[in-house]
Parts: structure tokens; sequence; C-alpha cells
């Protein structure tokens, strides 16, 4: 089974985009197009506070009429976290993402954070080991008959 320490490994850019609660949302904003990235973890030296993602966005800023350049993210980010460590597999955290209703995980290893994983990364995961078994039994059964 997959984890999301493959994922994890698997990536070519493992640079979080992070900021601080001090920042603003225009901020945020500028990363999250820059990277074309869905949010951005907020952070305090080693702490991680919170995550602020496009769904706080239109939420908590656009249906509020809050400006993105003088709302700072401490005021809007969601401070309740789910979070994951490496070991965790892609099925497990599926079902966190669903049952949380949630689109980003946080992964975090002794206390440290160490990555992000999105429902997008988890999915993509779990089809390419689908892909693989079908791949194998589609070979057994081909071996087998032959």
């Amino acid at each position: 089974m997959l984890t999301v320490a493959d994922i994890l490994s698997a990536r070519k850019d493992a640079t979080l985009a992070t900021l601080p609660p001090t920042a603003t949302v225009r901020d945020a904003l500028q990363i999250m197009f820059d990277r074309q990235i869905g949010s951005v973890l907020v952070v305090q030296g080693d702490a991680l506070l919170g995550i602020f993602t496009e769904r706080d966005y239109a939420r908590k800023l656009v249906l509020q009429g809050l400006s993105s350049a003088d709302t700072l993210l401490m005021d809007v980010m969601t401070a309740r976290l789910y979070v994951v460590s490496p070991r965790q597999t892609v099925q497990e955290c599926l079902g966190i993402i669903t049952k949380g209703r949630m689109r980003h995980l946080p992964v975090v290893d002794g206390g440290e954070l160490i990555g992000l994983v999105s429902i997008g990364d988890l999915v993509n995961a779990e089809l390419q080991e689908q892909r693989f078994i079908i791949e194998q039994l589609e070979n057994y059964i081909a071996g087998s008959m032959g």
C-alpha cells in the first residue's frame, strides 16, 4: 500500500508554501497564483498554526466583503487542522479527507511539518496503485493461459 511518504518522495519540488500569521490574504493569494496551488500553510517559526485555502478566501473574505490587502491570515485561516504522518496510507488519508470535507492535509513527523498532500495527490496515487495491480493481474492471467 502506498503511503504519504511515497507521495512526498516522488515530488520534484518539495518546497512548502508557508506564510506567517501576520501576512495578508493578498500575500497568500499571490503565492497561490504564482505556484498554481490551492492553499498556503500558516506557520510561526516551527509551529503549524493553520491553513489558508481558496475555500477560506471565498467564504471568509468575498462573502463578508473584506479586503485581501488589509486582512491578516490569522483572522481568516482554518486553525482546526487534521494532520497526518508520513507512515499513513493513501486510503487512510482519503478517509480523513472525505470525513472532514477538506482538500489538504499537512504532514507532520515527530512534531515537524514536512509536507502537504492534497486530495488530487491522494487520488492520483490511488489510481496509480490500481493501474499497477490491474497490470499485474493481466500479466498473471496472460501467463497462466499461454
